[in-house]
């Protein structure tokens, strides 16, 4: 079953006046994701970096996640590669970032509990694969991450704080993608999204670093099997989110 994917990499946070430090792995990780998908035949919708990749492609408004020109909520399946936020530590009721530095649609923060909505009105969203700083955190996933499911699936990232976070990488995102794409060689392994981020989400995390994944589901036992079994190309309908089920490893 081939699905429509994007991605977005920011490498340059300093030069753009937009803090730091700057990720220069964010690029080559988003090319590599996009090797494996294309490779298991899936098509590329957008494939914006640095400040082409803008705070509005992930907020619900007009002319934001549903842009044609690298909103988030056009494709079945989004890459994201650059910085989130860490509170040290979180709490309940902290909120959870993407954190871009774009050249238009600003402000380059993004709210994810209050500004994304996945999966609503014309949306197509199934899978958001947010590899950032600490854009889930496990203490605030209700308030966080609850609210975007609105058509979407399963989502993935990491819980952590400014001093257990994580790290810039390649690897994470490549190793993610060959596991996941669903490619045809009869030797390479086709996980599941939950458990592909539990085996490849703690490559160059910090001590204290959590992977974390989350699934919506029609009631209860639907959520914890999509936690569990969901992979991409399984072709399974959107879930009303009326149950949430999550799981984490941390390093």
């Amino acid at each position: 079953m081939a699905l429509r994917y994007s991605t977005g990499a920011v490498r340059d946070y300093i030069p753009n006046g937009c803090g730091g430090p700057d990720l220069p792995r964010t690029i080559p990780e988003a090319a590599a994701f996009r090797f494996w998908y294309s490779f298991a035949g899936h098509s590329v919708v957008t494939r914006w970096e640095n400040g082409d990749v803008w705070g509005s492609d992930f907020r619900d408004a007009s002319g934001g996640d549903m842009d044609p020109n690298g909103g988030s909520d056009v494709p079945d399946i989004y890459f994201y590669s650059g910085h989130g936020g860490c509170q040290n530590p979180p709490a309940a009721t902290s909120p959870d970032f993407i954190i871009v530095c774009g050249n238009f649609g600003t402000p380059n923060t993004v709210t994810i509990g209050t500004q994304s909505r996945w999966g609503n009105g014309a949306g197509n969203l199934k899978f958001a694969f947010i590899d950032a700083s600490c854009p889930m955190d496990l203490v605030s996933l209700q308030n966080s991450w609850f609210p975007p499911f609105r058509g979407l699936h399963v989502a993935i990232g990491h819980s952590g704080t400014s001093t257990s976070d994580t790290l810039d990488s390649i690897d994470r995102g490549a190793e993610f993608a060959a596991v996941t794409a669903g490619v045809p060689l009869f030797f390479f392994p086709y996980m599941s999204i939950g458990d592909a981020w539990m085996a490849k989400g703690t490559i160059e995390i910090q001590s204290g670093c959590c992977a974390v994944a989350i699934a919506a589901g029609n009631d209860r036992n639907d959520a914890i099997d999509r936690r569990e079994n969901e992979r991409v190309n399984d072709g399974r309908s959107d879930p009303t989110p009326n149950w949430f089920a999550w799981k984490w490893i941390c390093r």
